[in-house]
């Protein structure tokens, strides 16, 4: 009979107990209620705890209650019962009445003392459609672990969001040159050296690591040979140094692989051609300066890490040059081989050029 009793007793106790979960990664039990109290006990996520029997109270019966003045009347019998000094809940006072909007909950100790636990940091079972109505945060205010990977860096502060780019590449020759007053026999074209160092950084914005912006330093040489009818030869040399912005986007984002697409806009800051003439042993050589335009679309493949943090690159381009003037840095000597021994210059047209290079990457 007494086991029965007791299992009966048991059962009960469970019945009526109320039960929350921690769903945080870590949440303390503090002595009084406040932030600033001293933490009895720490909680982790997934501990079952019980907490104060009147956060079960369904706030929704409030509605069938009595009209005010039946309500004193109860109040008063309460009051005038022998169990109300004996049991603060059944009196019904506010300060030991706590529901999920209370910052703090009570709950007993490992000691046995009575303390307070965060209420955002607990999930109630109350065993009705209320639960459905408590929602957990997504982000957990008091998870210190950091994402893995560690940055090799690690503790040390690194930057990151950032690309570098060295790149080699070849275009199609440039078939612009100085308008000889003489007919030209032959022309010899090579196609210019072209050589880039972009630096891009992430750009602010959710674009999911994607879209970086920066510049482009870029140096380009080049050498066409003509001769004439009379065996004179001329050699022109052109060599530019911009530099301008870049906007890139990775239009592919895998593991291994990407595919990416950029605009660069250049501005030729350096846009020397340097002409030298001959006939046996008779030289005549002159400088022409001017600033050009240019703006480039391009389409890169990255091959990521064929190397410790470094990437393949190989692409593309278009580019469109603008129309430029060159005028003469120095005069000539000899009047039949320039349009002019003075203040000499001439135009070049629009050009459009396909390019491709290869090079190497370094983003961290």
């Amino acid at each position: 009979m007494k086991t029965l009793l007791f299992f009966f007793i048991m059962t009960i106790s469970k019945a009526i107990a109320l039960e929350a979960v921690v769903t945080v990664l870590e949440t303390p039990i503090l002595q009084e209620r406040s932030y600033d109290a001293k933490v009895v006990q720490y909680l982790r996520k997934g501990d079952v705890i019980k907490i104060h029997p009147s956060v079960g109270n369904d706030r929704r019966m409030n509605q069938y209650a009595p009209n005010e003045e039946k309500l004193k009347l109860v109040q008063e019998k309460f009051r005038n019962h022998p169990d109300y000094k004996q049991d603060p809940l059944f009196r019904g006072e506010e300060e030991n009445t706590f529901g999920l909007e209370d910052e703090f909950i009570p709950v007993v100790d490992r000691l046995g003392n009575i303390s307070y636990v965060i209420s955002k940091h607990l999930y109630v079972y109350f065993d009705d459609a209320r639960e459905i109505e408590q929602t957990i945060s997504s982000k957990d205010p008091t998870d210190y672990r950091l994402e893995e990977p560690l940055p090799k860096a690690y503790p040390l502060p690194s930057v990151s969001g950032l690309r570098g780019q060295f790149l080699l590449g070849i275009t199609q020759p440039n078939f612009e040159s100085y308008d000889y007053p003489n007919q030209v026999r032959t022309k010899g074209y090579t196609s210019p050296l072209d050589l880039n160092y972009t630096l891009l950084k992430q750009a602010p914005g959710k674009y999911d690591q994607r879209l970086f912006i920066g510049g482009t330093v870029g140096l380009r040489y080049y050498t066409n040979t003509y001769s004439f009818y009379d065996f004179r030869t001329s050699e022109e040399k052109g060599i530019k140094i911009g530099l301008g912005p870049t906007i890139s986007y990775d239009a592919f984002k895998g593991d291994k692989n990407r595919i990416n697409l950029s605009g660069t806009f250049i501005l030729n800051i350096f846009d020397r051609l340097y002409i030298n003439q001959s006939l046996g042993s008779n030289l005549d050589n002159r400088e022409y300066a001017g600033n050009s335009l240019l703006s480039k679309l391009a389409i890169q493949y990255h091959r990521k890490n064929v190397i410790d943090e470094l990437d393949f690159v190989l692409g593309t381009s278009l580019e469109i040059g603008s129309a430029t003037i060159f005028r003469a840095k120095n005069a000539g000597k000899n009047p039949t081989w320039w349009q002019s021994r003075g203040d000499d210059k001439f135009t070049t047209r629009t050009t459009f050029t396909l390019g491709g290079y290869a090079g190497l990457q370094i983003a961290y």
